[in-house]
């Protein structure tokens, strides 16, 4: 496995949005590509095939400079959170919006080339991880969205940030990283960070006293429901907790890395279209 100090990059594991035939298909052309012009290839499981071995992305033996995500965002957060090594991620646009993919299907020898420059960068993100009493931790890229179960009215929420309590009575709220920000809590109004901030944003949903969003230094904090709610990380994972349980936020999660070939800043706005 390659440090992040190394440059030479020389094998890929392959990656694939899951059970979508086209993105499968453009995975496996990448695979003969890439393997043809030279680099050893792996596919990530449950993609397949007789020429390339395949593996799992918490396996102890995924020993491979680079991991290519072939889908969209949600492919690359789902990546993220399973990966258990510290490889750097590379998207590459197969579907959604693709904010956080690098590369298109029909820029493959383009970047084959900067590969073989060694033209390319590290993009290191925030993460942060959720934990509950009844809850191991779990990682994640973008946002944890904690809302009430119940629909018939706002519950109370406790935050607790350094010495500091809060009260409030709303839907719900949502505590995003840096890239998360472009996000769901974009979506309610809320401002953006810039990826390279070590910082979050607690966005609060539809708040009783108008609780402005608030953007903090990136430390450790947690919440308390005050009755049954549901915790969902990056949309992707969900779990239910009980009331008064603390509801846990650990920022000392390792980076996730991207692979990069354009030094922009703001590159989730522009992706926006902004």
């Amino acid at each position: 496995m390659m440090t992040l100090k190394q440059r030479n990059i020389n094998s890929f594991a392959i990656t694939s949005k899951d059970s979508d035939l086209s993105a499968s298909r453009k995975s496996l052309k990448l695979a003969k590509k890439l393997h043809d012009s030279g680099f050893d290839i792996k596919l990530v499981y449950p993609l397949q095939s007789k020429k390339f071995e395949s593996i799992s992305l918490d396996s102890k033996s995924l020993n491979v400079h680079c991991i290519i995500s072939v889908g969209g965002d949600g492919t690359i957060i789902k990546t993220s959170r399973l990966l258990k090594k510290s490889i750097p991620i590379l998207g590459l646009h197969a579907g959604g919006k693709g904010i956080l993919t690098e590369i298109k299907p029909d820029n493959i020898s383009n970047f084959i080339k900067h590969i073989r420059n060694n033209d390319f960068f590290f993009d290191r993100r925030k993460r942060i991880s959720v934990s509950t009493k009844s809850q191991h931790s779990i990682p994640s890229l973008n946002e944890v969205y904690i809302e009430r179960s119940k629909k018939l009215r706002a519950i109370n929420y406790q935050i607790k940030l350094d010495s500091s309590i809060f009260n409030y009575r709303m839907d719900g709220l949502l505590v995003s990283t840096p890239t998360g920000s472009t996000g769901h809590s974009l979506s309610l109004g809320s401002s953006m960070l810039s990826e390279k901030l070590s910082a979050l944003l607690i966005t609060p949903i539809a708040p009783i006293s108008r609780l402005p969003p608030i953007a903090i230094p990136i430390s450790d904090f947690s919440i308390i429901a005050y009755e049954n709610a549901r915790v969902v990380v990056d949309g992707q994972v969900e779990f239910s907790i009980e009331p008064m349980e603390e509801i846990k936020i650990n920022t000392k999660v390792p980076d996730v890395v991207f692979l990069r070939f354009s030094n922009s800043t703001l590159r989730q706005l522009t992706s926006l279209g902004f």
